[in-house]
């Protein structure tokens, strides 16, 4: 089986984008990962880094969630975990930089970027060099805002 990142994707130029149809598998096959490991793991695995690189694809555009270098385990019972903040900047909560407590919702917010790469086709933080207010970065989160 060839395993490919989803940011590895990348249409090349006068080839087709990704249709619709398999964009949303793509995005299905990441929920479905994170939910297994969010509801059907005890204890809970908390990723902690949920982007387009952790996202790997087959040979058919089904996804998989990987890289769990900075994956938590979470007990149900007890969910007072503080953590040092690790993750990709435009993917991080802002609970999560500011409490230093990974849960479920920083991996859905994580999540949430990565559908908002898919349908737009943008990355979370787009470097604009020739811009010099906002050190030359639009976070994709502001820009849907």
């Amino acid at each position: 089986m060839i395993v490919t990142k989803l940011e590895n994707a990348d249409i090349k130029l006068n080839e087709p984008a990704l249709d619709w149809t398999t964009r949303m598998r793509i995005a299905l096959g990441a929920a479905r990962g994170l939910e297994y490991l969010h509801e059907h793991c005890n204890p809970k695995i908390i990723h902690r880094d949920v982007k387009a690189a952790n996202v790997l694809l087959d040979g058919n555009f089904e996804a998989v969630v990987g890289d769990f270098g900075l994956a938590k385990m979470v007990d149900i019972g007890r969910n007072t975990v503080t953590t040092l903040v690790r993750g990709t900047m435009g993917h991080i909560a802002p609970e999560y930089i500011k409490t230093g407590r990974p849960s479920v919702k920083t991996d859905v917010f994580g999540y949430g970027v990565t559908l908002l790469e898919i349908v737009t086709g943008e990355r979370a933080i787009a470097f604009y060099p020739d811009r010099i207010e906002e050190a030359g970065e639009i976070m994709l989160i502001d820009q849907v805002r």
